[in-house]
């Protein structure tokens, strides 16, 4: 379906867009503009809170195998660490080619022990550090422990763990023939398994289809007067797609920690036969998106075809060579 008209709007002070101008069935054009003050507050606050978003966590699970003078800890005593950070980060130090520091990151564990939980955190000036130098591929944290300190140590002499000194987005325990975490004054434990889950630096949040008002009053931000928050004014999601009609499709979406070039876009699958056919799908024009910023972009769609059953929505953001997507289930009748 051709898009009439598309309009981005844009306060002077905000990088929140709201597109709008898309043609649909009844003929109408959404035509809506957020107040740039109230949106540009928003995102100052959220840019703020995000400054150095991280998108990359391990997770490493083991048991204690010597207290040190840790009270409370025993042998045999469960623990998990979670180390959180963003991986496209420039060290804060490199050491000649292929050793590197870094200084933006979290690490935080809790010992299970007899009187419970006990929680470590990162020790005074404790970095995190990432060698690809070859007999030494190693990723830990030092220097570790003060008395609330928590480390870990990833070392690899034998094989080649890593191939830069960038931070890791991926890890397999077995590629490390030395492993440990440590707590507090002297307390270790043995690592048993390491999780690593990515998240997208732009992330979707969702996306919905819904009936295109006649009366060009949604979609709409800040439409709700006296509230004391941002918000968006869309039609009632629908997830059941009539035959015959046209729906707009909304895609919302935040910037984690990507400073590029994003583009938003939707798709309408459906299995028919064993084939997947594309029943709908447009994309936005490109536009550039920095982190803490939100965006929320509206597409108008095509008449939905006579082929009943179970269809798939979904929202797509493309940021600079990585896409992240979401979906949602729809029937169509």
């Amino acid at each position: 379906m051709k898009i009439q008209n598309q309009e981005k709007i844009e306060g002077s002070v905000t990088r929140s867009k709201f597109l709008t101008g898309v043609a649909v069935s009844t003929g109408f054009v959404f035509r809506r503009i957020a107040g740039p003050a109230l949106v540009g507050a928003l995102t100052a606050a959220l840019c703020a809170a995000t400054a150095w978003a991280q998108n990359t966590q391990v997770t490493i699970d083991g048991t204690i195998t010597s207290v040190g003078s840790v009270p409370g800890i025993t042998v045999g005593d469960k623990y998990s660490m979670v180390v959180y950070y963003n991986p496209t980060q420039a060290p804060s130090s490199t050491i000649g080619t292929g050793e590197a520091y870094y200084s933006a990151y979290t690490l935080n564990a809790v010992v299970d022990d007899k009187n419970g939980n006990q929680a470590f955190s990162i020790s005074t000036n404790e970095l995190l550090f990432v060698s690809s130098i070859a007999g030494s591929n190693d990723f830990f944290s030092t220097p570790c422990c003060d008395a609330t300190g928590a480390g870990f140590v990833l070392e690899d002499n034998v094989g080649t763990a890593f191939t830069t000194d960038a931070l890791p987005t991926a890890l397999t325990l077995s590629d490390f023939n030395y492993s440990y975490v440590a707590f507090g004054s002297n307390a270790i434990g043995k690592i048993t398994s390491i999780k690593v889950v990515n998240t997208s630096g732009v992330m979707p949040a969702f996306i919905t289809a819904g009936t295109p008002d006649p009366n060009g009053k949604v979609p709409v931000i800040d439409g709700v007067p006296g509230a004391g928050v941002a918000n968006l004014g869309v039609a009632a999601p629908q997830t059941i797609l009539v035959h015959g009609n046209s729906y707009v499709y909304t895609v919302a979406l935040q910037d984690v920690n990507f400073t590029g070039t994003c583009q938003a876009s939707f798709t309408l699958t459906q299995v028919q036969y064993n084939k997947t056919v594309t029943l709908d799908s447009a994309k936005d024009d490109a536009f550039s998106c920095g982190p803490g910023t939100w965006w929320v972009w509206v597409f108008g769609g095509k008449t939905i075809p006579n082929f009943p059953g179970p269809a798939t929505l979904t929202g797509t953001v493309t940021y600079g060579s990585e896409k992240a997507s979401t979906t949602t289930t729809v029937v169509l009748q």
